[in-house]
């Protein structure tokens, strides 16, 4: 006799077929596949409500891709803020923010909650005691390495964009738990994209406080191993977060120019990646002048 939790599934498996067929979900689940910026996130806009609708029936997968999608909204609010702090808007900086930091927030609830299905004690989130936390990131399993890294991504991004709340900043240790973990258990995950967290770590703070670009920089070329050179991202980062804390303004230049310079299929099936690589690149390679200032040798300047 069919139990009825099996029928059930079966119901919610069907639902979820009539939704993804009917919604333009089929077509987020390939946007990775997408060059054309504009299409990337207009297309997550628009599945955002309908991916928080399907997370309330409990999958697992759903919750995670629902997590991992307000994130990577988030990006896209970002580099609005960054526009809008370089043209001097500060209004539209400070909303940009706001909004990013809105959809930070429900990605780590997302991850959170598909966490907890492997571990209650997730069901706390930030909030549980340190001893609590790291005894149940010990417990998780390679399984769970996508919520993981949502959830650590999420909060550390949130805090990043907060760095003059004390309260928020404190939780930077965490961060740093979770990821060290998702190292721990596949440190291939997104690109190895825990990788360039710790090039942040170490590439974005100074000596005095634990930044060591060095450290940086091998994180960075450890995501260059896992992907063969292909994911433009870490050429971003070595830009960002070791040359330009070393003022290497020739390695800086060079390497953002590189990104621009590559094959738009240079890692074919993530050509949304490489034309968000090219796009911070394109940004940060027009900030020289202000970030290097009277650092930069004569001659150097474009």
């Amino acid at each position: 006799m069919i139990s009825n939790k099996f029928i059930i599934q079966i119901a919610i498996l069907f639902f979820v077929s009539i939704l993804v067929s009917g919604c333009g979900l089929s077509k987020l689940s390939k946007i990775q596949e997408e060059g054309d910026l504009v299409v990337v996130e207009t297309t997550l806009e628009k599945n955002l409500k309908t991916l928080d609708r399907l997370s309330k029936l409990g999958n697992k997968s759903l919750i995670v891709k629902t997590s991992r999608a307000h994130a990577s909204y988030s990006g896209f609010l970002e580099d609005k803020m960054e526009d809008a702090e370089i043209s001097g808007d500060t209004d539209t900086a400070n909303e940009m923010r706001e909004k990013a930091i809105e959809h930070y927030t429900q990605s780590e609830m997302y991850a959170f909650k598909a966490l907890a299905k492997s571990d209650k004690t997730f069901k706390k989130g930030r909030s549980i005691d340190s001893a609590s936390f790291e005894s149940a990131l010990q417990k998780l399993k390679k399984k769970d390495v996508e919520p993981l890294f949502w959830a650590a991504y999420s909060v550390g991004r949130g805090i990043s964009l907060q760095k003059d709340d004390p309260m928020q900043v404190i939780d930077l240790a965490r961060v740093e738990l979770m990821m060290r973990r998702v190292l721990e258990l596949d440190e291939t995950f997104y690109f190895g994209s825990a990788h360039l967290f710790y090039a942040v770590y170490y590439g974005d703070r100074s000596p005095a406080i634990g930044g060591d670009p060095e450290k940086a920089k091998e994180h960075i070329d450890k995501v260059d191993e896992i992907n063969s050179g292909k994911f433009l991202m870490s050429k971003f980062y070595l830009a960002r977060y070791y040359a330009y804390p070393k003022l290497d303004v020739e390695l800086y230049k060079n390497s953002l120019q590189a990104v621009i310079n590559a094959p738009n299929d240079i890692y074919p099936g993530q050509e949304a990646a490489t034309s968000i690589a090219k796009s911070r690149a394109k940004r940060w390679l027009s900030q020289t002048d202000e970030l290097f200032g009277a650092e930069m040798e004569e001659g150097e300047t474009e």
